[in-house]
């Protein structure tokens, strides 16, 4: 069965109750009936870009099936898959249930030693490592920089002396 929600101002959505399946659509006089894009951030979550943001999808079809989510509380997928966004497959937890539910089910990154020393973005919780390893991969370029304006402070310093000498 397929639902409609209108989101004020622009938008109406149609979410299967049964797969999930969500879509959204413009109501906007430029782009009317225009079924808008989603894609997957970096964090596994389906995404769509709603009045110049970027929000979840999960976090769309908890809203209206579940209510305003509650103060202190996330929401969590049941069955552990980020992209199911069933309304049967959604509820909402406190943020140790969230965690406790993820280690359980063996999707939390502690259940994944060669990923735990660093941080989505690949830097490493080690900032002095970090620091390193970034130095060394930069190592080249710093140096050609810092030869660059030395250089350039010497053209400049001996021009400088030619012009007070006439």
């Amino acid at each position: 069965m397929k639902t409609k929600f209108n989101l004020p101002k622009y938008y109406e959505i149609v979410i299967d109750d049964e797969t999930g399946l969500v879509n959204i659509y413009s109501n906007s006089k430029h782009a009317k009936g225009r079924e808008l894009s989603m894609h997957i951030n970096n964090n596994g979550y389906l995404v769509a870009k709603l009045n110049n943001r970027n929000i979840t999808i999960h976090s769309l079809v908890a809203n209206f099936y579940l209510g305003e989510r509650p103060e202190n509380l996330c929401i969590n997928h049941k069955d552990g898959n980020k992209l199911n966004n069933k309304p049967s497959n959604l509820e909402y937890v406190t943020i140790a249930e969230n965690i406790y539910h993820s280690v359980k089910e063996g999707m939390h990154i502690c259940n994944r030693p060669k990923e735990m020393g660093r941080y989505i973005d690949g830097r490493c919780k080690d900032i002095v490592a970090y620091k390193r390893t970034w130095y060394l991969e930069n190592k080249q370029r710093l140096l050609e920089k810092a030869k660059n304006r030395y250089n350039e402070r010497k053209t400049t310093n001996e021009n400088d002396q030619k012009k007070v000498v006439l």
